[in-house]
């Protein structure tokens, strides 16, 4: 593999990392903002789990943002993203709740924390849950909202809003009460699409100045899988036939992450043995360029 495959992919999650903390409130020196909506969650996971792809600065300035701002974060919904990762998960909650358990979380930073703008379009989840909550009910709404595939049923948004299907379709069917959500039939499926003129009556905004959405959680977890892949591959002695049975692997392990995220993955018989390499580098290059911040 090119040796600067890991390297591009590592600045893009740190670019991305900061770019989206500065949106969110963190003072730093980035000169680009993320235009498209930031998952809060999805960030505390990139920032706590991915080691040496966010630096130990921003991590320490992620902390003092969660306890300053502890109102905007859904704790449900940070253990549904974290997942296994439970070391990870106690370090971001004791940054929830202001205890310092590491000597990490100590060190004096010159990065400091105020609270988000709301009104920012990159914001558009702090907002939902200054008006409604930081649980479900917000998720819910914000993807509905900028979901570009149009309608979708409960289980698909149960999925992005990382909350159980059950919760997310008794919620689903309470917006389609209060007539802001409509609902339909798609063969045999149930399917739910936000009235979207509504919605940005409430909100005081224009269609048009919704922000585009990323399923950033896949985004961060295939990026993160595929980091550290290539890392290991840097001191790696293996053959390239080996190298690139490595890398099949790799690629359907997260197959459904990066089809999630519109990044377009190899096919394997298209590009048996070593040929499978060069779409491969090919695919590390686009996540790395849809990960990097896309904004002002």
């Amino acid at each position: 593999m090119p040796p600067s495959s890991s390297g591009a992919l590592g600045q893009a999650l740190s670019h991305a990392a900061w770019a989206q903390w500065t949106g969110l409130g963190v003072l730093g020196d980035t000169r680009q903002l993320e235009s498209r909506c930031i998952d809060p969650e999805a960030l505390i996971w990139l920032t706590f789990v991915s080691g040496g792809a966010v630096d130990a600065r921003l991590v320490d300035a992620a902390r003092a943002w969660l306890a300053s701002n502890r109102h905007l974060v859904s704790i449900h919904r940070l253990r549904n993203v974290f997942g296994e990762e439970k070391t990870a998960l106690e370090d971001a909650i004791s940054a929830l709740e202001g205890r310092v358990d590491s000597k990490r979380a100590r060190i004096k930073t010159a990065v400091k924390a105020m609270e988000p703008d709301p009104m920012v379009p990159a914001n558009l989840a702090i907002r939902m849950r200054l008006l409604m909550d930081a649980g479900s009910r917000s998720e819910v709404a914000r993807f509905l909202l900028i979901w570009p595939g149009g309608a979708a049923d409960a289980q698909h948004v149960a999925v992005a809003a990382a909350f159980a299907k059950r919760n997310v379709t008794d919620i689903l069917l309470s917006f389609v009460k209060g007539g802001v959500v409509r609902e339909a039939w798609a063969g045999n499926r149930r399917v739910f699409s936000a009235d979207i003129e509504r919605w940005c009556g409430f909100l005081g905004m224009q269609p048009e100045d919704l922000p585009p959405y990323v399923p950033w959680m896949g985004l961060f977890r295939s990026a993160t899988r595929i980091l550290g892949w290539l890392e290991a591959d840097r001191t790696s002695d293996i053959s390239p036939y080996l190298r690139a049975s490595s890398a099949r692997d790799l690629v359907e392990a997260i197959r459904s992450d990066l089809l999630s995220c519109g990044i377009e993955v190899p096919d394997v018989r298209r590009h048996p043995g070593e040929a499978f390499l060069e779409p491969f580098d090919a695919m590390v290059a686009q996540v790395a360029e849809t990960a990097a911040p896309q904004g002002v």
